[in-house]
């Protein structure tokens, strides 16, 4: 079960200076009680009653680590955030192996966004219960949030088998095979998820992408709709529907859903860029710029963006805006081996060789297998004058194409 917090200061003196010595104070109910009615009050769902009464409980027993999870717990599900992570490492100051608190810590500090504080904790809670599906589970997809993917594969292979029934980790293991490259146990783990609960959209939107970029669209757009069907007003399953024809070349039916959206909403930025991006293929360059420039206005971080104008202006022989359109989209993806070739090759046809080099061979750096670089590197070299330079940058590029193509073709032989 998920809870959504807030974080106000962490409230009242610790409890620990009862631990000097035992309450004098003779208490009307004894600890089970107090404990039953706490329990009965939160089975009921009122979490402030509830807490109150634990509360209580704590000053009869302040070396209790349940109680005092108990109570972090009811401080969470009402919001209070900080606090219950008080409460929490309370816990398991008083009992480090306590499984639970350190779960529950866990799961609150990766709702507070602290990896490095919440992925230790959720670690523990597996090695103490590794038979836990809710440990293995938020273990696993606070690796993925991490972007630890190959830390959470075994994780939520593990909470799969412990509960084949829950939807979201079957998406959340889609999530992990497919950024460590296996893309049929994505497609299967993301199909298991959407047979399991047909509303859960992501899972859903996760196996139409995978789908369009495996070159099967039409599936996509299958998944894509289903989501539409469902939910009319979700500009994003249109968008998505748009990006799948663009990947089918049908330009037509691409620009017809961006367009919807945008008659929609304005502002959502990704219409703009996916619109422009079919007008450039249509070599509708002004009508393109017009659309990607809307896109940043709206979204000045989409460097895919900044990328694709700099590519229009590069067509429009704009080699200046083209330059400065990439080192945009640098600046916002310090390793995006593309944008610095093609910043490359603006310079180079700018007249600015020095510069051009050094962005080719970064590009050459970040995206080995790619041969245009070596190539433009070659051009730049020989009109340098550097013939030994330019000869073995051509070699390298020759060497890198012959291995791609040597690469599609096994591709192409494993196809029935």
């Amino acid at each position: 079960m998920r809870y959504s917090f807030n974080t106000p200061r962490c409230l009242g003196p610790l409890l620990f200076s009862l631990l000097a010595s035992p309450p004098l104070v003779y208490c009307q109910e004894t600890l089970q009680q107090l404990e039953s009615r706490a329990l009965e009050l939160k089975t009921r769902g009122d979490a402030a009653g509830s807490l109150a009464i634990w509360e209580k409980a704590a000053t009869l027993d302040p070396r209790s680590a349940r109680i005092q999870d108990e109570i972090g717990f009811l401080l969470a599900v009402l919001n209070r955030r900080d606090e219950a992570v008080c409460h929490f490492e309370r816990a398991i100051d008083l009992d480090a192996k306590f499984a639970a608190a350190h779960y529950h810590a866990g799961v609150v500090y990766w709702l507070q966004q602290d990896p490095g504080k919440s992925i230790p904790h959720l670690q523990t809670a597996v090695a103490l219960d590794p038979k836990s599906f809710d440990y293995r589970f938020y273990f696993g997809e606070a690796l993925n949030t991490a972007s630890s993917f190959h830390e959470a594969l075994p994780q939520l292979q593990a909470a799969t088998v412990l509960n084949g029934r829950h939807s979201e980790a079957w998406n959340q293991l889609g999530v992990a095979r497919q950024h460590t490259g296996d893309a049929p146990g994505a497609i299967e783990a993301y199909q298991r998820a959407v047979s399991l609960d047909p509303a859960n959209f992501d899972a859903r939107n996760n196996l139409g992408f995978m789908l369009v970029n495996k070159g099967r669209a039409d599936e996509g757009i299958v998944q894509f709709k289903k989501i539409l069907e469902a939910d009319p007003a979700n500009n994003m399953a249109r968008v998505n529907i748009g990006f799948a024809y663009l990947m089918r070349a049908d330009l037509d039916q691409a620009e017809a859903q961006f367009r919807e959206v945008i008659r929609r909403d304005p502002t959502v930025a990704i219409a703009h860029y996916d619109l422009g991006v079919a007008l450039k293929q249509r070599d509708k360059l002004d009508a393109a710029k017009a659309e990607l420039e809307r896109a940043l206005e709206l979204d000045p971080n989409l460097s895919e963006a900044h990328y694709t104008l700099g590519i229009t202006y590069w067509q429009s022989g704009e080699f200046e805006h083209a330059a400065k359109e990439m080192q945009a989209a640098i600046a916002l993806r310090p390793d995006y081996g593309e944008a610095y070739f093609m910043l490359g090759t603006a310079l180079k046809q700018k007249g600015d060789l020095e510069a051009a080099e050094s962005a080719l061979r970064t590009a050459i750096r970040f995206d080995p297998a790619n041969p245009g670089p070596y190539n433009t590197l070659g051009q730049l070299l020989r009109q340098r004058g550097d013939a030994e330079a330019s000869r073995q940058a051509f070699a390298e590029g020759a060497r890198v194409k012959e291995k791609e193509e040597a690469e599609l073709g096994k591709m192409l032989q494993k196809k029935p």
